[in-house]
């Protein structure tokens, strides 16, 4: 990796404001860490009709129309760990959970390569100006702790699973400097929680 962040959550003071920003919920659990078991996660739990979200200060280049032999960088990962619960509270519409062009941007934004929600089920998404790459249908859990992975590379975007690659899309790919972005708005139903464990993202000067 010539670029990299692993985010453990072992600071005792907190979250690292250098490293995120967190917006808390009006007034549902504000963003905090702590032991969750084994693990160490961070968490906010915003009531219904309230939003959380926590970005990364630094930008990444996610370019995979333009990654070549030219270019220094040439594929981009990103790996998480999360866990959410009431699932069906979570407005499907504006969650999202991977890379966002700016800091306030949701499902419905455009330019973005993440996981999202469809039928309170894992979508695998990517956009550009607005025509999307979507696939669903994983058979997953969410409200385990899982471990999600997206690779970018030339022309592609791998989405992986608990290690397994549920999806590859090879259209609709955005190239942008994107945050890191992890954003739940909640319904009318009731509160959500989102949990994250590690998160760890790197670029490297090779294809692979």
């Amino acid at each position: 990796p010539v670029l990299n962040l692993y985010e453990g959550w072992q600071d005792e003071a907190g979250i690292d404001n250098t490293v995120w920003t967190v917006t808390n919920p009006a007034t549902g659990v504000a963003w905090a860490r702590a032991a969750d078991g084994a693990d160490l996660m961070a968490s906010s739990i915003p009531n219904a009709n309230e939003t959380a979200r926590i970005r990364s200060n630094q930008r990444w280049i996610a370019a995979p129309t333009l990654y070549g032999t030219n270019k220094v960088l040439r594929r981009l990962i990103l790996e998480f760990e999360m866990q959410l619960a009431n699932v069906a509270n979570m407005d499907n519409t504006l969650c999202i959970f991977g890379l966002t062009p700016a800091i306030g941007n949701d499902r419905s934004s455009n330019n973005i390569i993440a996981f999202a929600l469809l039928a309170d089920v894992l979508q695998t998404l990517t956009d550009l100006a607005g025509v999307e790459t979507t696939n669903t249908g994983f058979g997953e859990t969410l409200t385990n702790k899982n471990k999600f992975k997206i690779e970018i590379l030339l022309n592609t975007v791998r989405f992986y699973l608990n290690e397994t690659l549920i999806a590859t899309h090879a259209a609709n790919l955005p190239d942008q400097h994107m945050y890191l972005n992890f954003f739940v708005d909640t319904e009318a139903g009731g509160a959500a929680t989102i949990k994250l464990g590690i998160i760890r993202g790197w670029m490297e000067d090779i294809a692979r």
